[in-house]
């Protein structure tokens, strides 16, 4: 309280006027004050409005819901389980073309399956009668359109690498190496 009393005695404002003159405008501590309990207030208010509307919100569905006769609550709950049972059909559907992507690229040498699969059902979403053979021409689409996506038939292995090392049969073990270092400098001496 002590620091803002500090800092707050007096604020100033410079405005540039069109003039080009620097016009300053001083704030008491009294003025700041008030126009920040009056900001509080407004917020405080704001929060109280916002309260009242979803609690009298909330009184009026209790009403309506009320209203309703012991046949309306049915069809209403009907509908509901409907929409419930309607979602479920095509998460299950979806999950169906996902196995389908995934069988028939199974044995189309993917390096990954969970991009053919993305890619497949992006095409897919244009396709009325989704089956095998479907899916099969759209996955040589993605194969040929794609062909980083198919695993190579050189495997990889450590030394693939841009250094790996060739040609190294017959050479000699560092420590047969190291034994002929020692018996050449013996034998200097």
């Amino acid at each position: 309280m002590a620091e803002e009393e500090n800092n707050s005695e007096e604020l100033e404002e410079n405005n540039n006027s069109e003039d080009g003159e620097d016009k300053e405008k001083t704030y008491t501590w009294e003025e700041l004050h008030e126009v920040r309990e009056e900001a509080k207030k407004h917020r405080t208010d704001k929060a109280k409005y916002r309260k009242d509307y979803e609690k009298v919100q909330a009184e009026l569905k209790k009403l309506q819901d009320e209203k309703l006769s012991d046949s309306e609550k049915k069809d209403k709950k009907i509908v509901d389980l409907e929409k419930k049972i309607e979602d479920i059909q095509a998460k299950a559907e979806q999950k169906d073309i996902e196995n389908l992507i995934v069988t028939t690229a199974a044995g189309k040498n993917f390096a990954d399956i969970e991009v053919v699969k993305l890619l497949a059902q992006k095409e897919l979403a244009s396709e009325d009668d989704i089956d095998e053979k479907t899916v099969g021409k759209i996955l040589d689409k993605i194969a040929k359109d794609k062909p980083y996506l198919i695993k190579s038939d050189k495997s990889a292995t450590a030394s693939s690498g841009n250094f790996g090392k060739t040609g190294m049969e017959g050479k000699k073990t560092p420590d047969e190496m190291m034994g002929e270092f020692l018996h050449g400098e013996i034998r200097e001496e």
